[in-house]
This record gives C-alpha cells, structure tokens and sequence, in this order.
C-alpha cells in the first residue's frame, strides 16, 4: 500500500464500519434466514456490530479492544455456520417463518458456496479489528492494512458474496419450468457470479500475502464477477414486483459497473508503478459507492422483493395449521427444530374404568381446561376439524391461542386429542392431551407438545417460554387430578 490514510478518509471508514456492523451484516442474516444462521432477526447481531462501530472511534488500547470482542465472537458464530451449510446443508421446512433465500429455499450447488464464503469472511474482518484496536500486528500487517480489511470483509466479502448467491432467485421458473428470455440471461450471470465472486475475494485477500501483481489479478477477478452480478441484477429487476426493489437494483449494478473501474486503476498502480488514485480517494469514491450504492442498495432490494414475495404467496386458510407436522404427536414423533414440552403426572392410583371415561369426556369436552381456570371457546367437543380459541394467562396478561383440533384417541385404555396451532396463534406447532392407564394401573394425565415461537415478544422471552409452557402443562394435571377427586366424592356422596 503505497500510502496512509489520511484523518477525513480514516473517518470515513470509521463510518463505513459502523454501517456495515451495525445495518448491512444484521439486514444480510435476515435475508440468509433461520436454517441457515441462529437466530437471523435478533437484536443481538446489531448489538454486537455496534461495540465494533464505537471501537473505531477510540483510541487503540484496552477498551476500544474489549468493545471490538462481542463483534469477533458474533462472527465466530457465522464461521460455525458457514461450515456447517458446506458440511451438512439444512432442509427446507413448510411454513417457515423465517424462510431465507429466495422465499423458502437455500440456494443449491455454487450459489451454497457463495453463501459460505460471505458468512466465512466477516471473521476474517473482525479478528483485524480486535487486532488493530489492540494496537497489534496480525500475520505480518498492521495499521492501515488491518484498518482497511474490515470494511473490504464486510462489503466486498459478505455483502458481495451475498448478493451473488442471492441475485436472480426468480430465474429459476420461467413459463414451462425453465428460465426463458431475460430470466436465462439472469440466471447464466447469477451462476457465474455465484462463483467467480468469492474466488475474487479469495484472490484479493491472498494477493495481500504474495505481491501487489497477485493483487492485481484478484481486483481483475473480482472486477469481472461483480459486473456479473450487476448483469444478472439487470436482467432481473424486470421481473421483481415491487417498484422500489427494481429501482434499487439498478441503482446498485449501475453503481458497482462504475466503481470498479478505478479499484483496477489503482491495483494496476500499485503494481506497474502507473500513477493512480491515492488511497484516500479511493476511500471516499471506490469505497463508499460499493458500500451504500452497490451492496447496501441491493441487499435491501432483495430484502423488500423477498417481503413482497412472502406476501404474495397464498395465505394459510383460517382453518388449516400453520405447521408442517400435522398429527405428529399422536403418532409419538418429535421433528426435529422445535422445543419439546412432556408432562406425565398420575391423578388417581387406580385407572377404573369410571374414572378413565369421566375424566376422558370432561378433557374432550373442554372441562380440563375450564378447571384450570383457562376460558376455551370451541366449536364442540374436540373432534377432528373443531376449532378451539384457549385463553391463558391471567387478566390483561391472557394470550388468545387459536388452534384446529387434528386428532382424537379414544381406546380402552387411553381419551385423548390433539390441536395444532391456526394464524394468530403466538407459537407454531402441536399440543397433545391424554388420560391412560399407566402399566402400573393408575390413572395418567399426559401432555406431549411441540413448538417455535411466531411472535417477536414470544421468542425475546427465551428460556422463559419453556418454563411457561411446562408450568401451563402442570396445571391442567392438577385440574384433571381434582376433577377426578371432585368425581370420587361425589360418587361417594351418592352412595
């Protein structure tokens, strides 16, 4: 690098920092989606980028250090999750609430990989930062150098690695199941800047190790799959719904067309001893135009034709559940990605057969629920199809909890059923009730659930939630061992 940045470009990469942590990373992890990255929409991604955003204005030392941490450690977690996307891909979920790329399916094949690498690099950039700050070298660079390669991970590696793996989603169904006209056109570029992006990245980051001629032919590279990506964004914005993510789209091929120019000019400087920019032009130009016109323009276009696209997709039918795993808990599955909640408590020593059909009707009739205290507004008796809205809580504190009952037991030995949850309902998921004999000839009461939170103030509860829910499960047990009571008395009363 032939010179130092200046005070006006150094704060100017202050703020790029701060912008790509803070917005750009949080907004992208929202676009990957949940089977991909933990938790993609919490407020602890921006959290940690923002420690990274203050670290850059204070001086090198101790606490610039400290608040640089939480970042590093957050981009850990995405290392992690790059790895794991290359080693073991995630399946795609019906219904998902998070659905990620392309509005419920990972990208397949090279796009994957330029996922991997996006979510890969930002580690790169943050142990930089934690290096810089600590006022430390890190393999042989220090100073501007480590200054510089956290904005270049942040937006030449996860936002351009991105936004190639993401660029032209729709290209993949033309009329007749394949990409015709302009969406082949879309989908030949996306291809060849899924690939071609982070080889050029790679290239880059390595010619920082082996000469300014190895750099020269990483910019050359990255140069080349980039206005790739802008072709493919081109040729695709035609076919984006909404008028704001088409516009924005554009804005960012057009932008990223122009400013790689002098990111070569100033590569080829470097190299040849031709006269070029100086470094702190090109922060304020190169820079700055690939941060907010390229990749930020085009994030939030794709974010906003992904909103648009889960919009229009048909809408769950008031009556059908909101999940995939309809009836599984009467067959004794548990899927995989939802939190399990089972109670097992025993209401009375013996399972007569009084006992098991009384406290069976009072459950089916919605009696259980009415002795715990938590109001049911139901069609009927639980039957397959018979729609139940529950009410627990407490006063204001009450949730309404719309569900579908999907299955009812009725056996010798066992009463029972089971309700999955319906649009509006504060989880996804399914929620079994059960009296049986046990194998040791009590009578049983049972509760075999599974869910995901699907409200925002449900999932910032965390662990509370399970805690909540198993207490809940509890208190039907006892309303059921009281019923039986209530029964046993009154059969003796009568006697």
């Amino acid at each position: 690098m032939s010179a130092g940045l200046g005070d006006g470009a150094a704060a100017v990469v202050h703020v790029v920092v701060g912008l790509g942590a803070v917005v750009v990373l949080p907004l992208g992890l929202r676009l990957v989606g949940a089977r991909v990255v933990p938790r993609p929409g919490s407020g602890l991604w921006p959290a940690a980028g923002a420690g990274a955003a203050v670290a850059v204005w204070l001086p090198v030392g101790p606490v610039a250090t400290v608040l640089a941490v939480p970042f590093a450690v957050a981009t850990l977690v995405l290392l992690g999750a790059a790895a794991r996307l290359l080693v073991r891909p995630p399946t795609s979920r019906a219904d998902d609430a998070c659905p990620g790329p392309a509005v419920g399916s990972l990208p397949s094949g090279v796009r994957r990989l330029a996922l991997a690498v996006a979510l890969g690099t930002p580690a790169v950039g943050a142990a930089a930062l934690v290096a810089e700050r600590a006022g430390r070298g890190l393999l042989g660079f220090d100073g501007d150098y480590l200054t510089l390669t956290v904005p270049h991970m942040l937006f030449a590696g996860f936002g351009a690695c991105l936004v190639a793996a993401l660029v032209a989603p729709r290209a993949a169904s033309g009329p007749g199941g394949g990409a015709v006209g302009p969406q082949r056109t879309a989908a030949v570029l996306g291809d060849v800047a899924a690939v071609a992006v982070p080889v050029g990245v790679l290239l880059v980051l390595g010619g920082y190790f082996v000469s300014d001629a190895a750099e020269l032919v990483g910019a050359a590279a990255l140069t080349a799959a980039l206005w790739c990506a802008a072709g493919a964004a081109l040729a695709d914005a035609g076919h984006v719904g909404s008028r704001t993510a088409r516009l924005l789209l554009r804005v960012g091929a057009g932008v990223v067309l122009v400013a790689m120019v002098p990111a070569l000019w100033w590569a080829l400087g470097e190299a040849t001893g031709v006269p070029h920019p100086g470094l702190d032009l090109m922060v304020v130009t190169h820079g700055v135009a690939n941060a907010v016109g390229f990749v930020g323009a085009t994030l939030v276009a794709l974010w906003r034709a992904s909103r648009d696209a889960v919009e229009q997709r048909p809408s769950t039918p008031a009556g059908d559940p909101t999940y995939a795993e309809v009836g599984a808990t009467l067959r004794g599955v548990h899927p995989d990605g939802y939190r399990r909640t089972h109670v097992r408590r025993r209401v009375a020593d013996a399972a007569t057969p009084a006992r098991l059909t009384a406290l069976g009707d009072a459950l089916l009739g919605w009696g259980v629920h009415a002795a715990a205290g938590v109001p049911v507004d139901a069609d009927g008796p639980a039957a397959p199809g018979v729609r139940a809205t529950s009410r627990p809580g407490a006063g204001p504190l009450r949730i309404v909890a719309p569900c579908v009952v999907v299955g009812v037991e009725r056996t010798a030995d066992r009463r029972g059923f089971a309700y999955g949850t319906l649009r509006g309902h504060p989880f996804r998921g399914e929620e079994r009730f059960g009296v049986e004999r046990g194998t040791d000839g009590g009578l049983w009461f049972t509760v075999d659930a599974f869910s995901v939170p699907d409200r925002a103030w449900v999932r910032a509860a965390g662990p509370l939630v399970g805690v909540g829910q198993r207490l809940y499960a509890v208190r039907l047990a006892g309303a059921a061992r009281r019923l039986v009571r209530a029964a046993d008395g009154a059969g003796e009363g009568a006697r």
